[in-house]
């Protein structure tokens, strides 16, 4: 009988960690946006999430460095376009060119709507913490490899404009769809989400597309 208990309950056990870990993901990935890495603590993510300092270490740990790799990586990876974001269409946009930038920025409009607070979170405490630092050294290489591969892609198929290199494709690429730039003009200037979308789309196809 305390066999079969046991072979019952595991898988219960199983999801219960698991929804504690999600939990704890959400409560700290919470934290970072609002108060930044350096200042968040493991006992304030622990309150934020209703558990006990020991469930975090139980669940992660390494600590806070963990927490913030698995909650980037989550929102990274997570395969649902952000709330009401309808696919690009640029009122000025023609042609299977534009129609790829359109792709392009809708994509990673939806990951940084999703993402986009936790890599300014990395960038804004780089100066401080050596994990941060490393992350945002990591994203800024993973973006600057992206633009440059898709720079490369509009080269091959002669789309972009005579006097626009692929280095410098890159180099605007990379810049624009930043997390740096989707955080100003969301946050601090107050964009909506479709009007940041409008116009990194509209700006990138008058500024490298023939």
């Amino acid at each position: 009988m305390s066999a079969a208990r046991r072979t019952y309950s595991s898988p219960l056990r199983e999801e219960s960690a698991r929804r504690t870990r999600i939990t704890i993901r959400g409560a700290a990935a919470t934290l970072f946006e609002r108060h930044g890495y350096v200042s968040t603590t493991v006992k304030q993510i622990a309150d934020e999430a209703g558990v006990a300092v020991r469930t975090v270490f139980t669940a992660f740990p390494d600590g806070k460095a963990q927490l913030f790799r698995e909650a980037l990586d989550a929102a990274v990876a997570a395969d649902e376009p952000a709330a009401g974001m309808p696919p690009v269409r640029s009122p000025h946009a023609l042609g299977a060119a534009a129609a790829v930038v359109d792709q392009v920025v809708g994509y990673g409009a939806a990951m940084l709507e999703r993402a986009g607070g936790l890599l300014i979170t990395s960038i804004e405490s780089s100066g401080a913490d050596p994990d941060m630092k490393r992350f945002a050294e990591d994203d800024a290489r993973a973006t600057a490899e992206n633009a440059r591969t898709l720079a490369e892609g509009l080269h091959r198929s002669g789309w972009l404009r005579a006097d626009v290199t692929v280095d410098h494709a890159a180099d605007v690429l990379y810049t624009l769809s930043s997390p740096q730039v989707h955080a100003l003009l969301r946050r601090d200037c107050g964009w909506d989400v479709d009007r940041y979308r409008t116009w990194l789309a509209d700006t990138l196809r008058s500024t490298l597309l023939r």
